[in-house]
């Protein structure tokens, strides 16, 4: 799945912006990778503000020191991913019910290859159908490099392959 950042106004908090934007109440705001979160406490920190966020106390009067009203965010749901916990507070990671995922293993391959060539096929303006699979050979290249672990090496790879197989094309 792909994500497009939504350019929040500077006179608009995030889930304000939101409820803005779809004209509902009850929008859902993504916060990728929360773990990396700047830390600095001199122009305020993600995680302290979005504190007031998750406490339906505060959140249902939050007051916008921008628009100068009080807003109510207690529809707002928040979905958060992180690849580590530990660098997380204690009370954000109370606030959040934690899903754990295990990393992909080389037995996930053939699961994953798919979803990785369609989204490779999509970044260069092909229908996924004109992208073929990978042959025999070029999946056991795949398999001998990844080991398991990280999806994006696994893309890598295979954007690798798919390169080299341009090449052959072009020879041919």
């Amino acid at each position: 799945m792909r994500l497009v950042r939504q350019d929040v106004r500077p006179h608009q908090s995030g889930p304000k912006a939101a409820l803005s934007r779809i004209g509902r109440a009850n929008p859902l705001v993504l916060i990728d990778e929360i773990e990396k979160a700047a830390t600095r406490t001199d122009y305020g920190r993600l995680w302290d503000v979005l504190l007031s966020f998750l406490e339906s106390e505060t959140s249902c009067r939050y007051p916008d020191p921008a628009l100068q009203t009080t807003l109510d965010l207690s529809r707002v749901s928040y979905v958060a991913t992180a690849n580590r916990l530990d660098p997380l507070p204690g009370p954000i990671r109370d606030r959040f019910r934690v899903v754990t995922f295990p990393k992909p293993t080389s037995k996930d391959l053939d699961a994953l290859l798919p979803a990785v060539l369609t989204d490779l096929a999509k970044e260069r303006g092909l229908d996924q159908n004109w992208l073929a699979p990978l042959d025999g050979i070029e999946r056991e290249a795949v398999a001998k490099h990844w080991p398991g672990g990280s999806v994006r090496r696994l893309r890598r790879i295979v954007e690798a392959v798919l390169r080299e197989r341009d090449v052959r094309a072009l020879r041919n």
